[in-house]
């Protein structure tokens, strides 16, 4: 188990320390699932965190992916030249400033980051089509448990 866990494993209910080990060894798989993508990708690690930024914030000028990715307006021209070159993003003349310019994620760029960072529909239907019907009925009390109290503490942090 992790160091979080290891510190009162003998405090653990058997219940909760059998499933930490089981959500910790599907874990394992679903890591190398996510990375095989990952390392299939064709962007650098600056130009994937400057598409993820574009893909959740929609646009953004270069003076502020500079300052969020913490790098130099030149070093952020050069990712930036590369994903407009590369079809990932397109630059458009600032409305309020036309000396400005503005980045937008293109179709192919919004798809690369949705394939890295989404949740593979169709693996998880083919994995979950091999469960029995009380396997499956299991899972769901289960999950259906935990975002009942997933939810509960975000409501209570809320409060806080």
């Amino acid at each position: 188990m992790t160091e979080q866990t290891d510190l009162g494993i003998d405090q653990i209910p058997d219940g909760v320390r059998d499933v930490l080990l089981l959500t910790e060894e599907i874990g394992a798989y679903e890591v190398r699932r996510r990375l095989g993508a990952l390392l299939r990708t064709p962007l650098t690690v600056q130009q994937l965190r400057c598409m993820t930024i574009l893909v959740v914030q929609g646009t953004a000028t270069p003076q502020q992916l500079s300052d969020l990715l913490e790098v130099t307006p030149g070093t952020m021209t050069g990712i930036t030249d590369r994903l407009v070159r590369d079809g990932m993003i397109t630059r458009h003349t600032d409305d309020r400033d036309g000396r400005s310019r503005t980045l937008t994620p293109t179709e192919q760029g919004q798809a690369i980051v949705h394939k890295l960072l989404a949740s593979n529909t169709e693996a998880d239907m083919t994995l979950l089509s091999g469960l029995t019907e009380s396997e499956l009925a299991g899972l769901h009390l289960g999950l259906t448990g935990m975002l009942r109290e997933l939810r509960a503490r975000t409501e209570a942090s809320a409060l806080t």
